[in-house]
Order: C-alpha cells, then structure tokens, then sequence
C-alpha cells in the first residue's frame, strides 16, 4: 500500500474510520479501504461476467492502496455501517403546497431531515412556490414567498447540525423568472445568514439573450403561469452581479444547457443541483461519485528537468473499473428507507459520476502551465480520454447486465419517434461530444475510436444515463497528498495551517504549521537550486502565495507553478470550458478575480461562460467577503491592522455597519449563527478557502459541501 503522510492518515482516519462505544476509531487506513471495497463488491453477486466478487473486490483494493481512485466520502464512511447510506447528496422535489402533497414544503423538509442525518447534502428548487404577496386561496391572507421558506428550511438544518456529526450544505436554485428572485439575489446580504445553503440563479437563454439587447423581461408566477411583472434584464443581471462580486454569491448556473444534455428530459427538467453545482440531478436522484487521482497516472521516461508524461494505459484500466465500482454503489447503497422515492430514482437511471482530481499537480509533473494553450489542451484531452473510456464501459455493462431501466424517452434511444419528441424540446440524441476547438499540442493519447463507440451505444445501450462529472474533493485530495483539488489551480505554493495537535503542550488553542508544495521544493533541488535559496524562495512565498515575482526561481519552473492567482479570468473559463465539453454533467469550479475586478469584469466573465456552454458559475473577488479565505501573510497582516466595514442596502437605505475582528457578540437577524469575521473550519479553525464552488479547509479537508 502506498505510505500516506502522516497529515493525510489523521484526516482519513478523523474522518471515515468506525469507532467504539467511546467514540475512538478502530480502524486503520487499510481497514477503511478494504471494509468499502468488501460492501461494494457485494453487488457482483448478482452478476456473471467470469469474475467472482472476491476477484473484484481484491481489485478495488489495490487501486484504492494504491490510491488511484477515490470515492465519494459517504461511501468510505458510511458502507458497512447501520446508516449503509453510500451518496453524497440528493435532490428534492418542492411543491407549492403546505403539506397535502407528497412533495409539498414540510414532507420534502422532513425528507431532508432525514438525508441530512445520513450525512448527504440536498439541493432544492424553490421554483414552484407562489410569491410574496399572492393570495392564498379564498381568504385574504397572503403569501411569505420563497425566502421565508427557505429561513425555516435553514433554521431546520442548523438545529440538526447541533447534534454534531458531519455539517452537510444544501443547494437553493430559484429560476430568474420567478417574480420573489430580487429579493433572493439579496437573501444573504448579510454574511452568516442562511449559512447551510449556497444559493443559486438559474438563467436561462431567453434571459440572458434580454440581457444583450437590453429588453424587458417577464417574471411569471408559477401558480397560475401568468406574468407578475416586467423587468429590465439588464438590470436584475446587474444585481445578481453586483451581490456575486461582492461576496461570490449567487452562483449562476445555465439550465438550458444543462437540459440540452438532460439524459432524460421525457422524466422532467433539471431545474437543481447539489449543493456545490457539479450534478444536476432530478427530483431524488443522488451522487453516486468518485474522482480519478490522475497525478497516479503518469511515467517517468523523460531526461529533462518535467521527466513525466501521462500514462494512458493506466488511465483506461482505472477508468473502466471506477465505472464498475460507481454501477456497484447504485446496487449496495442501502438508501434511506423513508424516503423510498430515492431508491426508485436511483435504479430507474443508475446515474454515475466518474470525476477527476490532481489536475494541477499532473500539469506541474509534465511542465505545463495551467491556463496556457497547452494546458487547455492537456485539460481536454485527458477529459476526453476518460469520457470515452467511460462510455465504453458503460456499454460494456449494458451488454452484460442491461442498459438502465429509464432508457426509453432518454437521448440513448435513437427511435424516430424520440428523436422528433425531443428536437421540439430542443435536445439531440446523444452524439459524439467535441473539443472546444482543435487540440494544437500532442501528449502521446491513443487514438480513440468514436466512430465504433456511436455503434456499439446505438446498438447496447449503456447502463448508466450520465456517467461524467467533476466534484469538489477536499478530503479525498488531501487524503491523498494533491495540491490541486479537482481540476483547480494549487491555491498557494505555501500557507499557514492552523492545527490542535500539539497545542495544549504550548499552552494554546493551536499552533501553525507552515505548508509547502513539495512538487515545487523538489522541482527547486533538480533544478540545481541551493538549499539555503530554497529556503529564501519559500520565505518570500509565505508571505505571497506565489513563486512568479521572485528572480531566484528559474524562468523554467516559474512559468510552470502558477497558482490561483496568477491564473488570468480568461484562462479560468477555457480550462474549464474544455473540461465541460466532455463531462455529461456539470463542474464544481470557483473563477478566482484579483482584488480589483470590476463588476463589468464578472459580467463579462458570466457572459464568456454562457457562451462557451458552461452549465454553472461560481465567481470570488479576492477580499470580497469579511469570512475571508486563506490568506498569505502579507494579506493577513494588513487585514489584522483594519477593521471590516460592511455596507448593506435596505430600503433604499445605506446602512453602515462596523465589526471588529474580535469582537464576541452576535450580529444581524436572528438567524445569524456566526459570529463576524473569517470564516474559520468548524473542526479546526483553519481559515478556509474557496475553492471548486465551496469553502474547503486547507489543513482537515472539512468542507461544506465535502465528499
């Protein structure tokens, strides 16, 4: 098994290990990986392809020893336990209803509840509540709207989450077109309000074509379809801008391009999506996810100073048995039992999520710079190759266990019938995807042949209506010693952890502990640098985060170890623009601003997105938030040296507000639960980073929306 850091074992170990009756945990690394690997091989049973379970279970055992794969958190915690829940989260129905549907407000809330207490997160579309001040029904009463709602929805959770155990997000969507959507852009104005939830836009074509041509644009009340209100586009998009850049919310996500690729629409819209964004999913269905280590994928057989190239052989035999691993999960998860929509969803379309992370630690080991050409290039290339080699699986086992039961209606039926019912929803049966423009640079991939791939799914079917994704992996990634989570930039060269261990023996609540990227210590000593520069170098890094203004790094590494920051807007979006181009889903991904972007800069970069076909968005100006992310020193000591002024608007009405960073008193609402200041990890107190659409904790993994 290959040797983890000793950080990497505690979080693994804190995190999913079984534990006594005094709450210590009883198993080891190995232990975790073998008990998950035995519950998910179960699933072969039912199954004759010539290999027993035992033969696949010693398989998942090596790749996962070998750390060559990862699955979702729920999964290594959960499988073989009492809860035996393997998903990371869900999506619920929401009627506008009090109670008499079996979708209305308080049954999906009580639904929830009971996700939230297997450890999943749950997202929401809050679309089909009528607005604030409609009528409700023959008396004169009228109606809260949808952020009332979603107030006791968000008081619910807390309450929940007093009970200790894993803290789980939820995700609330409102579409643009419902008439309370101002007042939801402004819901969390106030940081610390509405903290269980990550709030989300859902725009639309029609939208954002208004945008351009600066027209008017109907809210409709989805009670009776009728038009509530005309509005300038313009100027709502504006708003949601301005809230985003100010504080990187709402995120945004596209619905018509996520429906486009509706694997299937005759079932419904997307209209949610988990709480981080990276899977649109209809009512019930889950994530049953997990990341492929792609930094365990590449071979040394270079004599240059980046040695490595990307090992494709690899990469396929991993793939195809993440692919087996995920079908398995759909089969062994013992889903919640109240809830018996959840499990109905689950196998009608056995959806799967075959997800990446080290994205950023591959291009550093082959010499690539993140965001250049080259970089765009690799980024698709390694996402077509996976996309493929995923299919095929999936075919694979639709020709030896069955395509999935909800095939009819979905874009793998290729009837004439089908065809012409989904061209009037303006969706096509599925067809080869293609690269955001044609790859200019070569990195050894083996031809892939589409043409056969197109047969085969025309002629099988595949066993799994959506098969790609990428997720945000903070506990995954550090368990296994990644810089880059999922396929984010590294965010820091080096930073400052912030620790319990060893405290107490200080007399202290914690200690820092300096973090280093060793892809680039060990990159410094190959290059010939001393190991007293080496020292300097990182000095200097700590207090910026980057290695790009300091001359002592050669020209060659530095145009290599770029991080967060020094990664323009632009080059943001086309990563992740070619990545979406072969992910059936969607990605969890945060567009990082410097601290001087303007609003025109986010608008612009929602605009670019829409039209490279992006299903979401989440954006973060540097310093927008007063829960600030990870500092480098430099920025932490002149945030020490001031105080945080927050201006809010209500009413028309400026409202200044002054905290102090040490202040003790609680602020705001009375559905403020945190304190002003940083946002600090629950579980450490490490100040967390924005990343892949979630706060994420840089020392524990701890995120609100972690798998």
């Amino acid at each position: 098994m290959k040797t983890l850091p000793t950080n990497a074992q505690e979080v693994m170990i804190k995190r999913y290990a079984l534990r006594d009756d005094q709450g210590k945990p009883v198993e080891t690394v190995q232990d975790i990986l073998k008990r998950a690997s035995h519950i998910v091989a179960q699933a072969e049973h039912q199954y004759r392809d010539g290999q027993t379970p035992e033969q696949v279970e010693e398989k998942f055992v090596s790749l996962l020893e070998d750390f060559r794969f990862m699955p979702n958190g729920r999964t290594l915690a959960n499988a073989g336990t009492g809860w035996g829940q393997l998903a990371n989260c869900f999506v619920l129905p929401i009627d506008d209803d009090m109670g008499r549907s079996q979708d209305g407000i308080f049954n999906t809330l009580r639904n929830a509840v009971l996700v939230l207490q297997s450890g999943g997160g749950v997202g929401f579309s809050f679309g089909r509540i009528r607005p604030k001040g409609d009528s409700i029904g023959a008396g004169k009463g009228k109606a809260t709207g949808v952020v009332s709602f979603l107030k006791i929805y968000d008081t619910a959770f807390w309450v929940i989450g007093q009970g200790g155990g894993r803290r789980s997000a939820c995700m609330a969507v409102l579409p643009v077109h419902h008439p309370d959507i101002r007042e939801f852009i402004r819901c969390k104005e106030k940081e610390g309000t509405i903290e269980h939830f990550n709030i989300s836009v859902g725009l639309t074509d029609a939208f954002m074509q208004a945008v351009e041509s600066n027209a008017l644009f109907p809210l409709i009340n989805p009670r009776n379809g009728e038009v509530w209100e005309k509005v300038r586009a313009r100027e709502l998009f504006e708003e949601i801008i301005q809230f985003a850049h100010r504080n990187g919310e709402p995120g945004v996500l596209f619905l018509d391009a996520a429906n486009r690729e509706n694997p299937t629409p005759s079932q419904g819209a997307l209209e949610a999506t988990n709480p981080c964004g990276e899977q649109f999913l209809l009512p019930f269905e889950n994530c049953c996810m997990a990341s492929i280590n792609i930094a365990e994928h590449v071979k040394n057989g270079k004599k240059s100073l980046f040695a490595y190239a990307i090992d494709w052989e690899k990469l396929q035999e991993t793939t195809e048995w993440v692919v087996r691993w995920l079908d398995d999960v759909v089969d062994t998860n013992k889903y919640v039992s109240a809830v018996p929509q959840l499990e109905e969803a689950a196998k009608r379309n056995r959806r799967i999520g075959v997800s990446i992370m080290g994205l950023a630690d591959v291009l550093y080991k082959v010499g690539v710079r993140y965001g250049s050409k080259k970089g765009v290039d690799l980024a698709g290339q390694i996402m077509e190759f996976i996309r493929f080699h995923t299919l095929k699986t999936s075919v694979q086992l639709a020709r030896e266990r069955g395509a999935f039961p909800g095939i009819k209606g979905s874009r793998y039926d290729f009837t004439t019938a089908n065809i012409e019912s989904m061209k009037g929803k303006g969706i096509k049966a599925w067809e080869q995807p293609k690269p955001l423009r044609s790859y200019s640079s070569s990195f050894g991939q083996p031809k892939l042949d589409w043409k056969a791939l197109t047969k085969e799914i025309r002629t099988y079917g595949v066993r799994n209506s959506c098969q790609n994704t990428i997720q945000p992996t903070g506990a995954i990634a550090t368990i296994t010693g990644l810089e880059g989570y999922g396929c984010e930039p590294v965010f820091a060269l080096s930073y400052v952890m912030r620790t319990h261990e060893g405290a107490e023996e200080l007399g202290q609540d914690f200690r820092e502990l300096s973090y280093e990227s060793e892809s680039f210590r060990t990159m410094l000593a190959r290059a010939g640098v001393s190991k007293k520069k080496r020292e300097e170098i990182f000095a200097l890094i700590r207090e910026k985060g980057s290695c790009q203004s300091i001359q002592d790094v050669p020209k060659e590494l530095r145009d290599v170890f770029v991080v967060s920051s020094d990664v323009s807007v632009d080059e943001h979006l086309e990563m992740q623009a070619a990545l979406q181009r072969f992910v059936d889903n969607a990605i969890s991904k945060t567009i990082n601003f410097p601290a001087n972007a303007s609003v025109k800069d986010v608008e612009k970069a929602y605009f670019t997105g829409w039209k490279h076909g992006l299903k979401g968005m989440t954006v973060y100006v540097t310093g927008s938030r007063n829960q600030v992310v990870l500092e480098t020193g430099e920025t932490k000591k002149s945030r020490e040296e001031s105080k945080v002024q927050t201006t809010t608007k209500s009413e028309g009405k400026k409202l200044d507000v002054h905290y102090e960073n040490d202040q003790e008193q609680f602020v705001g609402s009375p559905l403020v639960k945190v304190k002003p200041g940083e946002e600090r990890c629950p579980e450490c107190s490490t100040t967390l980073v924005i990343q892949e659409g979630c706060f994420t904790c840089p020392s524990c993994a701890y995120s609100k929306c972690s798998v």
